[in-house]
């Protein structure tokens, strides 16, 4: 019975250093950077893909709402389709090299005559995924800069306090224009009378001004980045994901030119 004990607590604690040296060996695993790349790709070129998207639908259909404007507007949301597709390849080679994912594109289309193949390419599931993805790449791209400029902003700043704190005119801690303050109320109804009941609390202002407080914010810092680099994987993790379910398979014809011209 001993023995059995001894051995769930020897795997209990190896699981628990198992776990520690992942976290502390997240800045030191080349995954870490190419997903941090790829995040902070998110953002520009989400706003390009979300520009031209955006753009490309709103005028295809403000065309096509009016019977003298058809012929234009068709051609500008098939054109709006294409660019969303070429985009999606791109998208979906990026994805697979920086987040080391296998995402298979889709070459062929049913039918051989180009009516038929259009048909196929606006029925197929995957062509409108695509659509999906493009704008919403944008979503990724504020989420990852928020992520990266004030998480990785904050913790290197911290990281680096025992070097500056001490600069003369330098003001380092939290800064307002007024100490913050908690409000606590509570209301309570007797007869015609309304009793109410208000505390507030005042935190004060934090500054560090000795190299104890610098070295622990440094230290506190050093955590900050270590969760930070791993929320960053998990978001990177999150993302292949979703570029794996709605990109696989979806028609590619990137992968179409680049498979004929190797032929």
């Amino acid at each position: 019975m001993s023995g059995a004990a001894t051995t769930h607590a020897d795997d209990r604690s190896g699981r628990i250093g198992a776990g520690i040296r992942r976290f502390v060996a997240v800045p030191l695993r080349r995954q870490t950077y190419l997903n941090l790349a790829y995040l902070v790709l998110a953002f520009p070129l989400g706003l390009a893909y979300f520009v031209v998207v955006t753009i490309g639908v709103s005028v295809g259909i403000g065309f096509s709402l009016s019977i003298v404007g058809l012929p234009i507007g068709i051609p500008i949301l098939l054109l709006t389709v294409g660019i969303t597709l070429a985009v999606a390849g791109f998208e979906r080679w990026l994805t697979a090299a920086l987040l080391d994912l296998e995402i298979e594109p889709g070459t062929e289309l049913d039918g051989k005559r180009h009516r038929d193949l259009l048909v196929s390419l606006l029925t197929e599931p995957k062509t409108w995924s695509s659509l999906i993805y493009v704008p919403v790449k944008f979503v990724l791209g504020v989420v990852s800069l928020v992520l990266v400029t004030t998480g990785l902003s904050t913790a290197v700043s911290m990281v680096m306090l025992p070097f500056y704190y001490d600069r003369p005119g330098l003001y380092v801690g939290v800064v307002s224009d007024r100490a913050p303050e908690i409000h606590q109320t509570l209301y309570l109804g007797w007869n015609y009378l309304l009793v109410g009941v208000e505390a507030v609390f005042t935190l004060g202002y934090w500054r560090i001004s000795t190299l104890p407080e610098a070295l622990l914010a440094a230290v506190l810092g050093v955590a900050l980045l270590f969760a930070t680099l791993h929320a960053l994987n998990g978001l990177a993790r999150v993302w292949g994901w979703f570029a794996r379910t709605t990109l696989e398979d979806g028609y590619d014809p990137l992968a179409v030119v680049a498979r004929s011209l190797s032929e």
